[in-house]
């Protein structure tokens, strides 16, 4: 299993496991980050490089053999800050083997060691109890719910600092 930079070769993988995931990705990060035919793969794709150029976000791909497994993201940079929001998901059938939190720790290391950002957070529906408990086992403390933050709905935030 490696997690990989997200790139143009990932496309087919990054659709398929799109398709199998768009259910419970979409209610909450929407469909532009789950995407389901090669052509929003390759957009996304296109968009998830920009927004790495621009010093916006990383996107990086859990990926075993050629097939991805899931998605994790750093976004939402605030250079001057040195804040970030961190984000994921995984396909159905990867849910629950830990996967989760091995993206989340690698993406953790990969901020607070190489990005030298001072804090990440985590914006959870209170209802996902997995990912709440990912939250929890990668170190984050929950500060507070956010009313309405996601798509109008609320959000639990949980932060981890450096």
């Amino acid at each position: 299993m490696t997690i990989q930079r997200i790139a143009p070769k990932h496309v087919e993988a990054l659709c398929e496991a799109s398709q199998q995931s768009i259910h419970h990705v979409k209610p909450w990060l929407g469909a532009t980050l789950c995407p389901v035919t090669p052509a929003l793969a390759k957009q996304c794709i296109q968009s998830m490089e920009a927004a790495r150029e621009s010093g916006y976000g990383l996107t990086y791909l859990l990926m075993h053999d050629e097939r991805c497994l899931g998605m994790g993201i750093i976004n939402y940079i605030h250079h001057t800050h040195l804040t970030a929001n961190l984000g994921y998901w995984l396909r159905s059938d990867s849910c629950g083997k830990g996967l989760a939190t091995a993206i989340c720790e690698a993406l953790k290391k990969l901020a607070f060691t190489q990005m030298n950002l001072h804090r990440l957070e985590c914006l959870i529906e209170p209802n996902n109890k997995a990912s709440l408990r990912v939250a929890e086992r990668i170190g984050a403390e929950k500060e507070g719910l956010c009313r309405k933050r996601i798509f109008g709905r609320d959000a639990l935030l949980y932060s981890i600092t450096a």
